[in-house]
């Protein structure tokens, strides 16, 4: 079975995290969040099947579920990073510091 690969939802979620990073407003950023992770699961899934057209990948005899699963794949990364980054900034936030004496 040929590795799902992962590049170009790690570029997207960096990208969307960057765009967003300052935003305040949550809801639009969840949507936001949405969209790049879509984009990222479509693009991963062209992605693939480029791969696949030039032969650098073999392709199992599915070849729609390898490319739904790289897709799928894709949404997920892009959507797990957004929410490790926000419970990241949220425990960062909520943590008080120390003062030194």
């Amino acid at each position: 079975m040929p590795q799902v690969p992962i590049l170009i939802p790690l570029i997207v979620a960096g990208a969307f995290l960057g765009s967003v990073w300052s935003n305040k407003d949550l809801m639009a950023v969840w949507k936001k969040a949405i969209l790049a992770a879509a984009v990222s699961g479509i693009l991963n899934a062209g992605y693939a099947w480029s791969l696949g057209a030039l032969k650098m990948v073999a392709l199992a005899n599915n070849n729609v579920a390898f490319l739904a699963s790289c897709g799928v794949v894709a949404f997920l990364v892009v959507v797990a990073v957004y929410l490790s980054a926000l419970g990241m900034m949220r425990y960062r936030r909520g943590k008080t510091l120390e003062p030194e004496e």
